[in-house]
């Protein structure tokens, strides 16, 4: 049965306070199932997004994940085939790192805040996401914050993904 969670908030992400945080949890077995090799994961989060943003996701005062986004790199949608995405989309990686509050809501209600944050910023036109196929949490997460599958896409590294789009002139 999943925990019960009554609030959730960001906090702003502290690498020298939270790194012990984060090694941990881009090395448990439920995250680096969908980020991958925890060595080269670890390194390129700790790199802080330009032109972005990244934060401590805590459920009723316990840190249990981690939270970024970034404006999305036109040569790496072009590279994936997503030509579609307009320029400035910005683009969010999320991660519940404490597997006992994994399907407990706190990934969508994390993404409706981070959404809620981006919307004051009329330049973006839409925020994206991508998972894995098989990654049903989150796509179950992404569709609980209102992100609508825009189309598969293969990705050279993770196989066939999703990504999912919210368009962001809805909430102006």
């Amino acid at each position: 049965m999943p925990r019960l969670v009554e609030r959730v908030w960001l906090e702003p992400f502290d690498p020298e306070r939270d790194v012990v945080h984060l090694a941990a949890w881009v090395r448990a077995p439920h995250v680096a199932r969908w980020w991958g090799d925890p060595e080269t994961q670890l390194p390129a989060v700790l790199e802080r997004p330009a032109g972005g943003g990244d934060a401590l996701i805590v459920a009723d005062a316990v840190p249990v994940g981690y939270i970024r986004w970034q404006r999305a790199p036109r040569d790496e949608l072009e590279a994936a085939g997503l030509h579609e995405i307009p320029a400035g989309t910005v683009d969010i990686d999320i991660a519940i790192g404490e597997v006992e509050y994994v399907g407990c809501g706190i990934a969508s209600r994390a993404l409706t805040l981070v959404v809620e944050n981006l919307a004051v910023d009329r330049s973006i036109p839409m925020v994206m996401m991508a998972t894995s196929v098989e990654n049903t949490m989150a796509i179950s997460a992404f569709e609980k914050a209102g992100f609508r599958r825009l189309r598969k896409f293969e990705d050279p590294e993770y196989g066939p993904m999703w990504v999912f789009s919210l368009d962001m002139s809805a909430r102006a």
